[in-house]
């Protein structure tokens, strides 16, 4: 990064910062926060939180209502990632923050999505030793100004202690994926992803960022690589997962 970005990101920090008092005011609503919180959400955001229950699927790490270890999604194709944990569902407040983020002109709630991450890959029981995040294409980048999935990373870095290492690119732009199949958005992706720098995973145990896991396409290609690169291990963590129910079924919910 040059001097003049670096000044530039440096005055738009700020200018957040005065806009957003940390801690005064919430980062969805923009109410008033009348009492301490570790999280720039208040009460009433807080207790609307879609948090995925205690029994989820050991793939993807969806919710499951029944007594199935695995979603429907994950028993029909083959993983290259050890498992993907999320602490949200993509539904409410929780969809509403990753909108904001990606689409509003609030970027900075990426710092607070990051702390549920942070605990998320605790209670997980991960043990990784270097975070990468998923990359976008220059194009990509530009037209949005910034890649959710690294800042996302950068809180999650600083709250567990972990290393980031700038390890994949995207070699070439895709279709959108929002009205694809799963199956579409797995052909989409082939061939889209790179490592860059094979030293920063060859025989490590890697977790992998990003905002959303829908149907685990994107995760799953950037899995592949990074195993073909030489990473012992890949474990997913991203702030919420997709959810939806199969027509027909009642007793279970599956990722989308």
């Amino acid at each position: 990064m040059n001097k003049a970005a670096r000044f530039l990101k440096t005055v738009w920090g700020k200018f957040l910062d005065l806009l957003y008092p940390t801690g005064l005011t919430c980062v969805n609503c923009g109410a008033e926060i009348v009492a301490d919180t570790r999280y720039n959400l208040c009460a009433a955001c807080m207790e609307k939180l879609p948090y995925v229950s205690k029994h989820r699927c050991k793939s993807c790490g969806s919710e499951i209502l029944n007594e199935a270890d695995y979603c429907d999604n994950c028993q029909k194709f083959d993983h290259f990632f050890e498992a993907n944990r999320a602490p949200l569902k993509y539904e409410g407040v929780a969809a509403d923050l990753i909108k904001k983020m990606k689409f509003g002109s609030k970027p900075y709630i990426a710092d607070e999505l990051s702390k549920f991450m942070a605990d998320e890959y605790l209670s997980a029981g991960y043990n990784c030793e270097v975070i990468v995040f998923v990359p976008m294409s220059d194009k990509e980048k530009r037209n949005r100004g910034f890649n959710q999935s690294e800042l996302l990373v950068s809180g999650v870095s600083k709250r567990l202690g972990l290393p980031v290492a700038d390890a994949l690119v995207k070699i070439k732009d895709t279709d959108t994926q929002k009205q694809l199949t799963a199956k579409e958005r797995r052909a989409n992706l082939k061939e889209v992803f790179a490592v860059s720098n094979i030293s920063a995973v060859r025989g490590k145990t890697v977790l992998l960022v990003d905002d959303v896991f829908t149907t685990g396409a994107t995760v799953n290609e950037c899995s592949r690589v990074l195993k073909k690169a030489g990473a012992r291990k890949i474990y997913g963590l991203t702030a919420c997962v997709t959810q939806f129910k199969v027509e027909g079924e009642s007793n279970q919910t599956f990722v989308k």
